[in-house]
């Protein structure tokens, strides 16, 4: 049985997207695209450099000047390198990241890292200079996702406090390989399931899909990381 186009697993079907995101279904038969397939895996990937220019021509990366005691962690560069190291899957139908400044009550309790807005549109806020003290004790679920990242959490149990450490570039990573692909987990599930300006599934669902592509995209990186 042949396979049609839009059949092609997401990472396939994002790449020739960019490609040629004007071409039809109908546009050469499986025995090309077998042949394509080929030349990709010899390296002779037609077009290879355009893709990631069109890529990064139709995606918009807007700085906001972060406020005093706040900074962004990961800086536009630091972003287009981890969409180039997801691969088009991640930024196909993107159309925006924001580094943007907090909301007005995001340090109530914690810091809001990130978030995702349908169609295509994605906010990682600023950050406070560390070390943090935020109000309150840090649930144990909150806590080991900040110390799997590299973060040194203090619970200051008699004053109600909690205090965190981001040694090194160890904040620069949480927001790359936490936030970042945990936003670009939600865009995936939402641009692949019909673009639509709402939500295409249950908020849990949406959380649980986004963790899992999150995860995988991280474990892959540590992979190829240097020791």
């Amino acid at each position: 049985m042949s396979r049609s186009k839009h059949t092609d697993p997401k990472t396939i079907r994002a790449a020739r997207r960019i490609r040629a995101p004007r071409e039809g279904r109908g546009v050469g038969d499986l025995s090309r695209r077998r042949e394509l397939g080929r030349n990709r895996q010899a390296g002779a990937e037609p077009g290879g450099g355009k893709l990631e220019e069109n890529g990064q021509l139709r995606l918009r990366i807007v700085v906001r000047e972060s406020r005093s005691g706040f900074h962004h962690p990961a800086d536009k560069r630091d972003v287009l390198e981890m969409l180039k190291a997801v691969g088009p899957v991640a930024f196909y139908g993107l159309r925006s990241i924001e580094l943007a400044r907090s909301p007005a009550d995001s340090l109530i309790s914690m810091p809001v890292f990130g978030r995702y807005c349908v169609p295509g549109r994605i906010i990682l806020f600023e950050q406070p200079l560390p070390p943090w003290r935020l109000p309150g004790l840090l649930k144990g679920d909150v806590a080991r996702r900040l110390e799997r990242a590299g973060a040194m959490v203090t619970r200051l149990t008699d004053v109600g406090a909690t205090l965190v450490h981001w040694p090194h570039a160890t904040l620069r990573r949480f927001m790359l390989e936490e936030v970042l692909l945990h936003e670009l987990g939600h865009h995936v599930l939402q641009h692949h399931k019909g673009k639509r300006p709402v939500r295409v599934t249950r908020t849990r669902d949406h959380e649980s899909f986004a963790a899992r592509f999150a995860e995988k995209y991280r474990l892959s990186l540590m992979k190829g990381r240097s020791p």
